[in-house]
C-alpha cells in the first residue's frame, strides 16, 4: 500500500510519459511472461497472429506468425526500426487516439496486409498496441469487442509494470544522490545498498560521465523524459546492471562499471561519443555543443562522487579552453588544467598572474602577442617550431619576442619566470579570456 502512496505522490501523468517513452523492460519475467500469456489467449481465440507493442510501436512480444506475416511484421520481429513510411501510415488511420479496435487498410506498396490495431490503455494514458493480421478483413464485431476486453487485461499489466518501475527509478534516483554525497558514510551505504537490491551486480571499479545539457535548464521539465530516454537508450548497449544515470539541471551523468565488458573492449571514450550522440538528438543545437567529461577510475561505488567531481571539472575546463579540447574530455588527458582546475579561479582572479602579463592583456592592440608567448611557450621555447606553428619567419617571430620582455618587462631566458608565464596564460584561459592570434588595428 506504501508503495501505491509513494506512486501517487510522483503524479501519474509523469510516471506514465516518461515510462512510456523509456520503453518497457522485458527481461523481466513477470511482465514478459503474462502478456505473452494474453497474446497466446488472443491468438488462440481468433485465430490469427497476435503481436503487442509499446507505444513508441517497438515489439514486445508475439505469437507463432507461420506462413501469415508480411514484411512490416517481419521487420518488427527482427527488431528492425519501423520504416518512416510504415509509421505515417499507421499513424494516418489515428490509432494514436483510437480508444476501441481500429481497421488499418492493406497496402502493397509497404508489403503491409491489412491488420487490426487495438490500442492498450490504461484511462486516458495510451500504453501500447496489441495487433492482428487480418489479412481477409474477416473479424467480426463480436471477435473485435473480445479484442478490445484483451487489450484491457494487457492495460492492467503494463499499468502495473510502469508504476513499479517508477518506484524501482526512484530508489535508484535516490542512492545515486547518495553515492555522490559529501558524507562517506552515506556513501558506503548507498552503494552497498545498490547491490542489496540487485540494482547493479556487483561492486568493483568505476568511472562517471558528464553530458553537458545546453538549454536543458531553461526549458524546465520538458525535456527531462527526452533526455531520461536517451540516457536509458545508451544504457541498453550496456550489459545489464552495469550503469546508473542522473538528470541535473544542466547536465546527465552516467556511473559505469569498468568491468562492463563494451567499455572493456572498446574503451570508456567510444561510450562517451555514443552518449554525447544520443543527447544530442533531443537537444537544440542552438543552445551549444553537447560536451561529454570523464572521470578518473575509483576503486568502488563509494568513489563515484571523486570521479563526479573530477569529470565535472573536466567539463568546466574543456568549455574554456574549446581551442584545447573537442567534444569528448577525460580527467585523465587535462594536463596542467587537471593542477588549475583544483584551484578557486573564479576567486583569485588575475591577482596572481605575472604583472608583465596582465600588462600584454589589456590592450587589444598587443593580444597577438600573448598568442605568440603562448605558443612559444606551449613549444618549450623552441623557436623553428613556434614559427612554423605560427606561420611567420623566424626573424619575425624573434622580433615579437623581444617586443614581449619589453613592453611586458619579462625575462623569456628565465626559467622559473616562464614557467609562472605559462600558468598565468592557462589561468587567463580558465577565466574565460580570448586573444586574437593577428595584430589589432592601431
Amino acid at each position: 500500500m506504501a508503495r501505491v502512496e509513494e506512486t501517487r505522490a510522483l503524479g501519474l501523468a509523469d510516471v506514465f510519459v516518461r515510462e512510456a517513452e523509456r520503453g518497457l523492460n522485458l527481461d523481466e519475467p513477470s511482465l514478459g511472461t503474462r502478456l505473452q500469456e494474453i497474446a497466446d489467449a488472443a491468438a488462440q481465440e481468433v485465430r490469427r497472429p497476435v503481436a503487442i507493442d509499446d507505444r513508441q510501436l517497438r515489439l514486445l512480444v508475439h505469437t507463432e506468425h507461420a506462413d501469415d506475416v508480411d514484411d512490416v511484421r517481419l521487420d518488427s520481429i527482427l527488431k528492425r526500426p519501423l520504416r518512416p513510411e510504415v509509421l505515417a501510415w499507421v499513424h494516418a488511420h489515428d490509432v494514436v487516439s483510437a480508444r476501441r479496435a481500429v481497421r488499418v487498410r492493406p497496402n502493397a506498396e509497404l508489403g503491409m496486409h491489412a491488420r487490426v490495431c487495438v490500442p492498450i490503455r490504461s484511462g486516458e494514458h495510451l500504453l501500447g498496441y496489441l495487433w492482428l493480421t487480418d489479412r481477409e478483413q474477416t473479424l467480426t464485431d463480436a471477435e473485435l469487442a473480445r479484442l478490445d476486453e484483451i487489450a484491457d487485461e494487457a492495460g492492467i499489466v503494463l499499468h502495473r509494470e510502469l508504476l513499479l518501475r517508477d518506484l524501482d527509478r526512484s530508489r535508484e534516483r535516490e542512492l545515486v544522490r547518495d553515492i555522490l554525497s559529501e558524507d562517506r558514510g552515506v556513501r558506503r551505504h548507498a552503494a552497498q545498498q545498490l547491490v542489496a537490491f540487485e540494482i547493479v551486480e556487483r561492486d568493483g571499479p568505476t568511472v562517471v560521465l558528464v553530458a553537458s545539457t545546453p538549454g536543458a535548464g531553461a526549458t524546465g521539465d520538458e525535456l527531462r523524459a527526452p533526455l531520461d530516454a536517451a540516457a536509458n537508450r545508451v544504457r541498453r548497449h550496456l550489459a545489464q546492471k552495469r550503469a546508473l544515470h542522473l538528470l541535473r539541471p544542466d547536465h546527465v551523468l552516467l556511473v559505469v562499471s569498468c568491468n562492463e565488458p563494451s567499455v572493456r573492449r572498446r574503451g570508456v571514450v567510444a561510450l562517451a561519443e555514443q552518449f554525447r550522440d544520443e543527447l544530442a538528438t533531443v537537444l537544440d543545437r542552438s543552445h551549444g555543443p553537447v560536451r561529454v567529461a570523464i572521470g578518473g577510475r575509483v576503486d568502488a561505488l563509494d568513489g563515484a562522487r571523486e570521479s563526479y567531481e573530477q569529470a565535472l571539472r573536466a567539463a568546466t575546463v574543456a568549455s574554456h579552453v574549446e581551442s584545447r579540447f573537442g567534444a569528448v574530455v577525460s580527467w585523465d588527458e587535462l594536463g596542467i588544467y587537471r593542477l588549475l582546475a583544483e584551484l578557486p579561479v573564479g576567486e583569485l582572479g588575475m591577482r596572481l598572474v605575472h604583472p608583465g602579463l596582465r600588462t600584454l592583456l589589456e590592450k587589444p592592440q598587443t593580444h597577438f602577442l600573448v598568442h605568440t608567448l603562448e605558443c612559444y611557450l606551449d613549444q618549450a621555447g623552441d623557436a623553428q617550431a613556434t614559427a612554423a606553428t605560427l606561420f611567420v619567419h623566424r626573424t619575425t617571430l624573434y622580433h615579437r619576442l623581444r617586443r614581449i620582455e619589453e613592453v611586458g618587462g619579462i625575462n623569456l631566458r628565465d626559467g622559473e619566470e616562464r614557467l609562472e608565464l605559462h600558468l598565468g596564460l592557462k589561468l587567463a584561459r580558465l577565466q574565460g579570456l580570448q586573444w586574437s592570434a593577428e595584430p589589432a588595428p592601431e
